[in-house]
This record gives C-alpha cells, sequence and structure tokens, in this order.
C-alpha cells in the first residue's frame, strides 16, 4: 500500500497531539500528587491592640479623721461604711472645758483692753503736762512705756481668745473630705487625746473617681515606647490619651471608660515591672478601694501589622521561625520576630517576612524546607478559598 503525502502529514499531526495529551496529562498527575498546603496571603492591616492586667482599686483620696483637742467623745453622727458629705458633722467631743477656757480668755481680755484704756487715757495726759513744762521726760517715757506694754498684753490676750475658741469649734469634727467611712476607731464615751493612736477617730475614702492600679513589665512597656517613637503604633481615637476599660470578677464589663494617667519613672528592682494608674469615674460606688478587677488598656493601634495564626510559628535552636511557599512552590524557612498578639491570640510579625508572601496555616510537622507543593490560600474564615497559581 502506497501512502501518499497528504496521508502522512495527517499521521504526524495526529502522534503530535497524542505526544502533547500525553504530557499534559502526565503534568496534571504530577500536580495532583503534590501535597496540598494551607497557606495565608500576608497582608499588611491595622490591629487595634488590647493588653489585659491584674489590678486592685485604689480611694481617689484616703484621709484619716483625727481629734485636734481631747476629751470626753460625746457623739457619733453618721453610719458606719455611709456616705458623708465635705464639712458634715462626724463627731462631737465634751465641749465644756473648752466653753470655760473661752470664757477665761475673753475675760482675761477685757481686763487688759480697761488697762490698756487708763493708761492711754495716762499718757496723753502726761504728754500735755510735758509740753507745758509741767512733767519731765522721765515720766513721759514710763508712760508710753507702760502704754505700749499693755497693748501688747491685749494683743495676746487676743491671740488666747483665738486659741480657745479654735479648740472649741475643735470638738466638733467635721468631715475634711466627701467619701465613704470606715468603721469607728472609737466608741462613744472614750477619752480622746491629741496623740498616738487614740486620735484616730476614722477614715474617709473619696471614690468618685477611683483609681486602678496595676504593673507591666519593663519589657512590655519599652516595646510599646519603641513601636510607638518608630510609628508601629498610633493611638487615632483620644491622641495622647489611653484609655481602658474594667472586667469585674463576675466576668462582666463595668460600664465607665477611665484612662491611664500616671506610669512611674522607676522600675520595681524585686519585680522588674513598672507601676500603672488608670482613673476610672465611680458616681455610683460600685467599684470599692481594694477590689481586685481585671484591667484592659486599649485605644493603641498598630499600624501596617502582617498577622500570622500562633499555629504557623514553631521554635528552633536559633529562635521563632515560620514555613512560607515560594513562587515556584518550595517549602522555606525563614526565621521570624514575632511582636505584640492580636485580641484573637494571633501572632504580630514584627521582622522576616513582607506583605504577599504566603505562609503554612497548618500540617506544618509533615513539612520540610525543599519540599514542592501546591499552596491553598485560606480565606478570613481558615476555609480554602483558591488554589494560588
Amino acid at each position: 500500500m502506497r501512502l501518499n503525502y497528504k496521508t502522512l502529514g495527517l499521521l504526524g499531526m495526529l502522534l503530535i497531539v497524542s505526544a502533547c495529551k500525553k504530557e499534559e496529562t502526565t503534568t496534571a498527575a504530577k500536580e495532583a500528587a503534590l501535597p496540598q498546603v494551607p497557606v495565608i496571603e500576608l497582608k499588611e492591616q491595622n490591629i487595634p491592640l488590647s493588653f489585659e492586667f491584674s489590678a486592685r482599686s485604689q480611694g481617689y483620696k484616703e484621709t484619716q479623721v483625727r481629734a485636734r483637742v481631747g476629751g470626753i467623745l460625746l457623739k457619733r453622727n453618721y453610719v458606719e461604711g455611709s456616705w458623708v458629705e465635705e464639712g458634715s458633722i462626724l463627731f462631737e467631743i465634751d465641749p465644756a472645758p473648752y466653753k470655760v477656757a473661752l470664757k477665761q480668755a475673753q475675760a482675761q481680755l477685757a481686763q487688759a483692753k480697761a488697762k490698756l484704756q487708763s493708761a492711754e487715757t495716762q499718757w496723753k495726759r502726761t504728754e500735755k503736762l510735758f509740753k507745758e513744762g509741767y512733767a519731765s521726760e522721765k515720766t513721759k517715757d514710763e508712760a508710753l512705756s507702760t502704754k505700749d506694754a499693755l497693748a501688747a498684753e491685749v494683743q495676746l490676750a487676743e491671740a488666747a481668745v483665738d486659741s480657745a475658741q479654735l479648740n472649741l469649734d475643735y470638738t466638733t469634727v467635721r468631715a475634711p473630705i466627701s467619701g465613704i467611712t470606715s468603721l469607728e476607731t472609737q466608741s462613744e464615751g472614750s477619752l480622746i487625746s491629741t496623740s498616738g493612736d487614740s486620735s484616730l477617730l476614722t477614715s474617709i475614702t473619696q471614690i468618685d473617681p477611683i483609681y486602678v492600679i496595676f504593673s507591666a513589665t519593663e519589657s512590655e512597656i519599652l516595646s510599646l515606647t519603641n513601636m510607638t517613637e518608630r510609628g508601629l503604633i498610633k493611638n487615632p481615637e483620644r491622641g495622647q490619651d489611653i484609655y481602658a476599660k474594667l472586667k469585674l470578677g463576675d466576668g462582666s464589663i463595668y460600664g465607665q471608660k477611665g484612662k491611664i494617667n500616671f506610669i512611674n519613672p522607676t522600675v520595681d528592682e524585686s519585680t522588674g515591672t513598672i507601676k500603672l494608674r488608670a482613673v476610672f469615674p465611680n458616681p455610683e460606688g460600685k467599684i470599692r478601694p481594694g477590689q481586685f478587677v481585671r484591667l484592659i488598656m486599649e485605644g493603641l493601634v498598630r499600624i501596617n501589622a502582617l498577622v500570622v495564626p500562633q499555629e504557623s510559628v514553631m521554635q528552633g535552636a536559633n529562635g521563632s521561625f515560620v514555613y512560607k511557599v515560594n513562587d515556584k512552590g518550595v517549602i522555606e524557612m525563614v526565621s521570624v520576630q514575632t511582636g505584640l498578639t492580636t485580641p484573637n491570640g494571633e501572632w504580630i510579625i514584627d521582622e522576616g517576612l513582607k506583605a504577599g508572601e504566603k505562609v503554612v496555616y497548618s500540617g506544618l510537622l509533615k513539612l520540610r524546607p525543599g519540599m514542592t507543593v501546591t499552596p491553598v490560600v485560606m480565606s478570613s474564615d481558615n476555609s480554602a478559598a483558591t488554589q494560588a497559581q
């Protein structure tokens, strides 16, 4: 049988098509045989930061109420543990001896004034006689000296009256500030003195606003400071203020927001921590001094952050590392420096990765650097979305 050129050309084309189909089938089979690896494609994003600390509340002002005069404590005019207003009467000390002392001082003042009046009259007479030449200079000087001495006595008597009046006023003990009272330390009928423990009557704590004290590690503060200086952390909502929330013992969130108003400039040598203080409105008195709470510090944003799940980060002899898939589908091990965590517990990568790179999400123990894989990009809900080309 003789084949013409046309038939030979057709047979050649069929062989070429068959070879191409075989090659495509082989390539597809190889790709199907490669293990599929879930990856996350890194994108820069702004992450709201949240930090939680153990904390304890403290009164805004804590004042001891002490007796300033001694005597018998006659009466307590408040209910222990209740709210009192500034200036309200808390205790009454027996005023009788101080009333007597005031009357004595007033009598002595009246006597001194009478003597002074007589001396002033005598001085005027002597001065007139001296000018007329009927009194000596010595007589004039003695009259003037007597008048000045009695004027000083009047001033001394006036001071004694003021002191006696002050002591009488001190028998009524008033609240120096508004706040919550503590238990009384001296019961009615007790003899009060002005020194030592017996002078302490009660304490008042101002609880609106109220302080919340907490501590952060030195490394945490340094890390936040450094990233703020580098422009990686900003507070876009409230300028320089860093606000906070409180989580109470039952897990509920306190309804009032506070702000950080003090950072201790020194480090506690025994603990390596830095003390911070937040202030919260407390109009209803729900937060009491000494109460243990959890403080949540918010308001800061990590700018242009690259985020990976915690399970993507492994620890090796040289520190933290992740597996990424390069453009050729090959696994590479990359050393990274982790920073803060997101509110969901994911790692923010400070160094080692760039936006657009594909980081392996799970199944890391089955992988080794140099392996060729098929990366499968995961969506935000960790489900396979599209296969990377």
